[in-house]
């Protein structure tokens, strides 16, 4: 089975970053005594994406994952060295917050069951409405790719801790803030330079935009945290909405019954 070849460079032409990348990733692989054909197996590309990328061509973020995972090597020990300023990131999660966090989770935890039976049941309710319609569909599955989708966490993390909107971070990274927000929820794959941007304005190295991978900063477990939280204070709205609606819905069906 013919594999697609990822790598694609209009001009033929790499910038210094990529060639120094694809020089990195061929001495470690090579120090580690594997073979093209070895990556091939692990990651399921095709010779050709690896040879171009060690030739300097150009390399999406979820491919160079995917190699970075194959040769079990922290990001930071493959990637060029950054040119850009890097400051630490200063947040610390108090012993406060986290039995909050606890509580909060505890709570989850005890309503969860009842929540889950009524999703359910809107989900039979909305199945029941979309077989009348035969153009709709009744199951839905998450597109965003797991790495993609852990990217762009990271990266709303980090910016949540830098105190920047998406705009800022959108107009300080060359993103227009609509890309940026695709990035963020992990719908769109930024590229290679893209991703050394966001690193820039960040003032993070862009080693450290490579979740899931080995020797990652007890930092991030503590954004994740903090991020996760901010996630669920921006849902409470739409929560007390839900509440809202619900009761007015109540109120609606008993005027009809009436």
């Amino acid at each position: 089975m013919n594999k697609k070849t990822e790598t694609q460079v209009s001009d033929g032409q790499s910038d210094e970053y990529l060639v120094e990348l694809g020089q990195r990733i061929k001495d470690v692989r090579e120090g580690k005594g594997m073979n093209v054909v070895n990556i091939c197996f692990v990651t399921d590309l095709a010779v050709g994406t690896i040879s171009n990328i060690e030739r300097g061509k150009n390399v999406s973020y979820v491919t160079l994952h995917k190699i970075l995972l194959a040769l079990k090597t922290p990001p930071n020990e493959i990637l060029p060295p950054d040119d850009h300023d890097i400051l630490p990131i200063e947040v610390k999660v108090s012993e406060e917050d986290t039995q909050k966090y606890l509580d909060l989770v505890s709570a989850f935890q005890k309503s969860s069951t009842s929540l889950s039976h009524l999703i359910h049941k809107l989900h039979l309710a909305r199945e029941h409405d979309a077989a009348e319609s035969k153009n709709a569909t009744s199951s839905e599955t998450d597109p965003r790719e797991p790495v993609v989708r852990q990217l762009g966490e990271r990266i709303r993390d980090i910016r949540l801790a830098r105190g920047l909107s998406v705009s800022e971070l959108g107009a300080a990274s060359g993103h227009q803030t609509p890309a940026m927000q695709l990035i963020e929820i992990g719908l769109r794959k930024p590229s290679i330079e893209s991703l050394r941007r966001i690193a820039a304005a960040l003032k993070v190295a862009t080693a450290d935009l490579f979740p899931g991978l080995p020797n990652q900063k007890d930092i991030f477990n503590s954004l994740r945290t903090l991020g996760l939280y901010s996630n669920i204070q921006s849902v409470r709205e739409q929560v007390e909405f839900f509440n809202d609606s619900f009761i007015a819905l109540g109120a609606a069906v008993q005027k009809t019954v009436n």
